[in-house]
């Protein structure tokens, strides 16, 4: 083989390698951001703030639920705006499936008339996004 063909194969193989590396890194990268919250309460704001009177309430839920089941939510808050938007992030991995069930009927239950929250299910948290 002359010196170009063998040129063009380094070059070749090379360019196989490298996507190779990114595909096993993308793949890794995925997994991370495929765990996902089973419930996630997002309060955002239209010009004002959010709805401080909501986020009490789940606040107090939150402290009543686990004083009562003798158990601790692992939860994240995060925040992410500059009116005091902030995501409730709950994997509810501590809770049976009968439990999540419940905890995340009450909760909708306790924030249905605010209207500056949505509830998502299994979504990343913002944090993870």
């Amino acid at each position: 083989m002359n010196s170009r063909v063998l040129s063009r194969l380094g070059f070749s193989l090379t360019i196989v390698s490298i996507l190779m590396v990114l595909a096993i890194v993308s793949r890794g990268q995925t997994k991370v951001r495929a765990q996902k919250a089973r419930l996630v309460i997002s309060f955002y704001s239209i010009c004002c703030g959010i709805d401080h009177e909501a986020k009490d309430k789940l606040d107090k839920f939150i402290r009543d639920y686990e004083a009562a089941h003798h158990r601790r939510l692992k939860m994240a808050a995060v925040h992410w705006g500059r009116e005091g938007e902030i995501d409730y992030c709950f994997r509810l991995s501590e809770l049976t499936p009968r439990e999540r069930k419940s905890f995340i009927s009450r909760t909708r239950s306790l924030l249905s008339k605010s209207k500056l929250m949505r509830i998502y299910k299994n979504v990343p948290c913002k944090s993870e996004r």
